[in-house]
């Protein structure tokens, strides 16, 4: 029997002098490919009677799974790889004996999109289980990769083939024609939908339903679609199929018709989450160098890669990061996303924030002082180009949702942008604050405060991040905020910009549809801060007497509401946070 690595599994497809060598090897016959290839891979038989032990208990049970579609998803080094080549050989060892011939014929394709994957990561881990001196290797060259091997495993004989297939830019052309039991998809986040798709009607078809003629129906329907996979981005199709039970509900519905043609009572979609880096029950530990992880998240650390940690590492889904975050040193997921969805506070009134445009943006919230924003929804749809009555209606229409429906609005902040004329309305003096704010129900004002330059927008939500109180933070969001989300871990990124005159400077990426949403929750926090840039905690505080605050000057003069005069200059130290002049010079 082989052992695993060091990590428990094949390492990431490498590229430079690893990517070059893969090519090459995609250039040989697939007899020469194999053979050329080095490391600690297996020898001798099939390993039918070598001792394995499971990874750990989530392995275990991903390795007894049958259900039509399963996936395991695990940290690096946890053993996904090694415990799923081992389950292949348990299904082909399970496989219903053919009533023609008494053999058990078990075909398994491995796709990846290009022929570089197969060799640098798939065809070496495969090896690392079945030795390639065993039976015949026919293709490459570019072409697929076949390797066929008879074998007895005691109780009768076991025809085994393995198939290493590219499918290019287009899956289901590459697919057309195949027939085969199951489906290994490795890494199943980097691959296309399609592949899953197209290859749910290609399973379950080798052998043919005359090899099954008398048996019991469960029997005659022995196929699978097998993945592995890190943590995904929280867009990507996986997520939807395997971490979000809905998602995974809805597709085995979609399923059930199929299953009812088939015999059976339900098409039922298998997922096992390893646990995390830090997590109880961490698996295959025994197998892993000290210090493992621990390298793996300081070296993140260093790169400002966070994501690459909670995904890789800690095995949570993320969003994938096009860039630095603008906010990357305040926002903490941990910190300022809920755990479930957020119940709205008793008596307080909703705020709104708004960014105009075709591609506009709303964020519903509740404040509740000192300097807490519990942010609820947003509406964003960033596939259409809405105009300003119908972004309304469509706002008009949350509001009205049972969650929203007994709660007045106290007021909505939208870009100074949304003051220009608007010429798709009726009213050519119309504008889209006021089209948005009648269809919608409330009043919509411009936000002057900072005259919409950035540094004060940024710095309002950089106040209410860094405020905690009580345990509780400034800023908290509701999990379904997707897109503020994202913008926050993610897409809100800084770009340059360069001026007429050729100067550059540091501006968030407006080509990222979540800054639409972004730039809503920046005037909505705005509304906190008086004219003058101030913040009301500050102020409110002063009014009270605390400690170390100034009782005069800008903090005695502030007064709420949207509209606060400017203050006179005033002396002594202040606790208001001026996101006008954030650092106090």
């Amino acid at each position: 029997m082989t052992r695993m690595g060091p990590d428990g599994e094949q390492g990431q497809e490498g590229g430079g002098a690893a990517g070059a060598r893969a090519e090459a090897l995609a250039d040989l016959d697939a007899r020469e490919a194999v053979f050329a290839l080095d490391g600690d891979l297996a020898e001798g038989e099939m390993p039918v009677e070598a001792p394995w032990e499971p990874p750990g208990p989530v392995a275990e049970a991903y390795y007894w799974d049958d259900s039509p579609i399963v996936a395991i998803c695990g940290p690096v080094g946890s053993g996904k790889t090694t415990t799923k080549l081992r389950r292949a050989l348990r299904r082909a060892i399970m496989m219903p004996r053919s009533t023609l011939d008494g053999v058990r014929h078990y075909t398994r394709y491995s796709v990846r999109e290009n022929y570089r994957q197969l060799w640098s990561s798939v065809i070496p881990s495969y090896l690392q289980t079945y030795p390639r001196a065993l039976g015949d290797w026919a293709g490459g060259r570019g072409a697929p990769v076949r390797h066929s091997i008879l074998f007895d495993d005691g109780h009768g004989a076991i025809a085994w083939t393995a198939i290493f297939m590219a499918f290019g830019d287009d899956v289901g052309h590459a697919m057309r024609g195949t027939e085969m039991t199951d489906l290994d998809i490795a890494e199943a986040d980097t691959n296309p939908v399609e592949t899953l798709t197209f290859g749910a009607g290609r399973i379950n078809r080798w052998p043919a339903r005359k090899h099954f003629a008398g048996y019991p129906t469960a029997l005659r329907s022995w196929g699978q679609i097998d993945c592995d996979q890190n943590a995904p981005d929280e867009d990507n199709w996986t997520h939807r199929m395997f971490f979000d039970p809905a998602g995974r509900a809805q597709f085995e519905a979609a399923l059930a018709p199929m299953a009812r043609e088939a015999g059976m009572d339900a098409v039922r979609i298998g997922f096992h989450r390893q646990p995390g880096y830090g997590e109880p029950g961490m698996e295959n530990l025994k197998n892993l160098p000290p210090g493992y992880y621990e390298l793996q998240i300081e070296a993140n650390r260093l790169a400002g890669r966070s994501d690459v940690t909670e995904r890789m590492v800690h095995n949570r889904p993320t969003f994938l990061r096009v860039g630095d975050p603008v906010f990357r040193r305040e926002f903490n997921p941990r910190i300022h996303v809920a755990a479930g969805t957020l119940p709205l506070i008793p008596g307080l009134p909703l705020r709104v924030g708004l960014d105009q445009g075709f591609k506009g943006a709303a964020v519903l919230a509740q404040f509740k002082p000192p300097m807490h924003w519990r942010i609820l929804a947003e509406l964003h749809f960033p596939d259409e180009r809405l105009l300003a009555a119908e972004f309304g209606r469509r706002l008009a229409d949350l509001l009205e949702t049972p969650r929203f429906r007994d709660r007045a609005v106290e007021a909505g902040w939208g870009d100074m942008a949304g003051e220009h004329g608007a010429s798709q309305a009726a009213d050519e003096n119309a504008t889209w604050n006021r089209i948005v704010g009648q269809a919608a129900g409330f009043r919509i004002r411009p936000q002057k405060i900072g005259t919409n330059r950035l540094q004060p927008r940024l710095e309002a939500v950089r106040a209410a991040l860094e405020f905690i109180e009580g345990g509780e933070p400034g800023l908290l969001i509701d999990p379904g905020c997707k897109y503020l989300r994202r913008g926050f871990e993610a897409r809100y990124v800084w770009t340059d910009e360069v001026d007429a005159s050729g100067d550059k400077r540091k501006v968030p990426d407006k080509r990222q549809t979540e800054a639409n949403v972004m730039d809503g929750l920046e005037y909505l926090l705005l509304s906190e801060h008086g004219a003058n840039g101030l913040s009301r905690l500050g102020a409110t505080r002063a009014r009270a007497g605390l400690p170390g605050v100034a009782q005069d000057g800008a903090a005695r003069s502030a007064s709420p509401g949207p509209d606060w005069g400017r203050p006179e200059a005033a002396a002594g130290l202040t606790a208001a946070y001026d996101v006008l002049n954030p650092y106090g010079d």
